[in-house]
């Protein structure tokens, strides 16, 4: 007897209808404010970062510390072709903090 799976597809994986062109102001916004993808990069790289130190450590102070430190020195390294962002440094604080957090409640 064969085996059928059936298989329920969301609704949200199907096709959806061709985005609308946004504006050059609403677009900008979007680039630059504090859920602009290079921020939320900067917050997932930290958390990450953060977590692994952090379980591998067993203290959320390595946690926070080691992320904020790879953070800093990134945006250090950055200033030099580019521009030191303030931004980056608060998404990666945001992360790091969060890492700090999921650590403490991982080694309890």
């Amino acid at each position: 007897m064969p085996l059928v799976v059936l298989l329920a597809v969301p609704s949200w994986v199907l096709p959806a209808a061709p985005a609308q062109a946004m504006d050059a102001a609403a677009a900008r916004a979007w680039q630059t404010g504090m859920l602009a993808p290079d921020k939320l990069e900067h917050l997932s790289l930290a958390f990450t970062s953060g977590l692994a130190i952090g379980i591998l450590s067993r203290e959320p102070g390595a946690a926070l510390g080691g992320a904020l430190a790879l953070g800093l020195a990134k945006e250090v390294r950055d200033r030099r072709p580019s521009r030191f962002d303030p931004g980056d440094l608060a998404a990666d604080a945001v992360g790091a903090a969060l890492a700090a957090i999921a650590t403490r409640s991982l080694t309890r």
